[in-house]
């Protein structure tokens, strides 16, 4: 999709991951042909935002500040911004707002929206996300095993992450992993 191509070439290659196991997910949940076509959209653009943030702050090696903290934390905003503006559904534009806040809605970014439970979309994208983050290496650190990331998935389920997304994921999606992986 166009508008993916001027980020760089770890953040596509990870929402590319995140479409992938957010649609594997969806699909062992049951959902509909159409729900599964907005979260294919969603997932795969819901870091969008990240061509706002200086490359100077995404390769960081060292430790962010708290002002580069609050300039990353902006992405999701700036995202929805954009997405806004190409018109696309509100299921597409939730992902890639609410990608960062906590399932129970008690935590997470951007800020003003803590407190709103994000959708079933969202909540789905949010585990993708996250698990491959933790296992790919980044700039500051590297990657963890996938065995360590499906233990903080599970540890942080029901507040962080939607627990019946974390129980297909470990038990539906992460089994194909460890055999591959």
């Amino acid at each position: 999709m166009g508008i993916m191509a001027d980020l760089d070439e770890e953040t596509q290659a990870h929402s590319k991951r995140v479409q992938s196991l957010a649609v594997a997910i969806g699909e062992r949940m049951g959902l509909t042909s159409a729900e599964l076509k907005e979260l294919n959209l969603g997932a795969y653009i819901h870091d969008i935002g990240k061509k706002f943030i200086p490359e100077t702050i995404l390769k960081k090696k060292a430790p962010l500040t708290p002002q580069e903290w609050e300039i990353i934390e902006m992405h999701p905003k700036r995202g929805y911004s954009l997405v806004e503006a190409l018109g696309l559904s509100d299921a597409v534009k939730g992902i890639v707002l609410g990608h960062h806040l906590w399932a129970d809605g008690q935590g997470g970014y951007p800020q003003e929206l803590v407190g709103l439970k994000p959708s079933l979309l969202t909540q789905i994208t949010t585990v993708a996300d996250v698990f491959d983050a933790m296992i790919s290496h980044r700039a500051y650190r590297q990657g963890l095993g996938i065995a360590a990331a499906m233990d903080h998935l599970k540890s942080n389920s029901g507040t962080r992450f939607n627990i019946e997304v974390v129980a297909v994921f470990e038990a539906e999606v992460y089994p194909s992993l460890r055999i591959s992986g």
